[in-house]
């Protein structure tokens, strides 16, 4: 079965730590950062001439004036001190159950800097080491890189051939026109997310708005995605909290027909409802008329156990999977074939 990319914007990290990080600390989309994260300091002085409170228009701004980059060097410090010292609470969130949906066919590119992905992942590893790709398309505070020798992990790892501590990875701040091929590291991410985006057969794009600073990296990914003609059997799923009509029309480039699914949480989607087995499911229940059965999934305030439980089958037909072969189908109405 071919790959589920997952691309992810700052509304999964909003939905993962809703009350909160472990501390207490929020994570936030761009608009209104600037005074939730109390930057106004920075700003003090500075006549804006945008009128917009989106971090990702200010910054731009900011940027592109040589008056500014006092105010530039402090802000992009201040963000990235923020952000490295989030931390998921002890009990399930939803990143972890969307590390826990995929296998390592699949990949998560994500466009957010917090860590919060990265501490997901590891954590899952006491269930499986059969996980997902991770792909920081803007860097990440989680991740670092050795430029010598091409080898990243953890930020809190050592490159496995010098043996010194990983370096922190840059982060691509929101300017109007990103240039995605100056980092190395970046640019191998978007080297690898093109590739196996254009290999997948299903999409979700999770809390991702597409801001008008990113415009560039929805070209790079509508490039991937390719002629609509060419995709009618794959399928694109949208979780977000806004409405179907403005789903539609934000993401149409990308949807074939009637082919996606829309909803406001990860729980209703194909990744929370028919978890590790979502391609498999979805191409059952459309090309070949299954049942699927949607009461097996992720159910939100599940305990460690509980999911441990819900994943033991799929897990152990995992194991038995010869490798290179389809995974059995785990998610559907067996009455239908009795």
């Amino acid at each position: 079965m071919r790959a589920h990319t997952v691309i992810l914007g700052a509304g999964a990290t909003v939905a993962t730590v809703p009350n909160g990080d472990k501390n207490g600390n929020k994570s936030s989309v761009m608009n209104g950062l600037i005074k939730k994260l109390h930057l106004d300091d920075i700003l003090h002085g500075i006549s804006l001439k945008t009128n917009s409170d989106n971090l990702e228009d200010i910054y731009s701004e900011l940027h592109s004036r040589s008056d500014c980059q006092e105010a530039v060097a402090q802000l992009e410090q201040v963000l990235y001190d923020y952000f490295a010292a989030l931390e998921l609470p002890e009990y399930p969130t939803i990143y972890d159950y969307l590390v826990l949906s995929l296998t390592d066919k699949d990949a998560i590119a994500t466009f957010n800097w917090d860590p919060l992905l990265l501490q997901a992942y590891v954590r899952c590893h006491k269930f499986t080491d059969n996980l997902p790709h991770i792909l920081c398309l803007h860097g990440n505070v989680g991740v670092g890189y050795c430029a010598e020798h091409r080898e990243f992990g953890t930020i809190d790892a050592i490159c496995p051939i010098c043996r010194k501590p990983l370096p922190p990875t840059k982060l691509l701040y929101p300017v109007n026109h990103k240039n995605y091929t100056s980092d190395e590291y970046i640019k191998g991410c978007w080297d690898a997310t093109e590739f196996i985006i254009e290999n997948s057969y299903m999409l979700t794009i999770f809390g991702y708005s597409a801001p008008s600073s990113d415009i560039e990296a929805v070209k790079l990914l509508k490039k991937a995605w390719g002629d609509l003609d060419k995709r009618q059997l794959e399928e694109v799923s949208i979780i977000d909290i806004i409405s179907e009509d403005e789903v539609l029309k934000k993401w149409e480039q990308f949807i074939y027909s009637h082919h996606y699914r829309h909803s406001n949480d990860f729980f209703h989607s194909y990744l929370g409802m028919f978890p590790r087995r979502s391609c498999e499911t979805v191409f059952a229940t459309v090309q070949l008329n299954v049942t699927p059965d949607s009461s097996k999934g992720f159910q939100k305030d599940m305990t460690w156990d509980d999911i441990s439980g819900i994943l033991s089958k799929v897990l152990h037909d995992e194991s038995q999977t010869p490798k290179g072969k389809n995974y059995p189908l785990h998610y559907y109405v067996k009455e239908q074939f009795s």
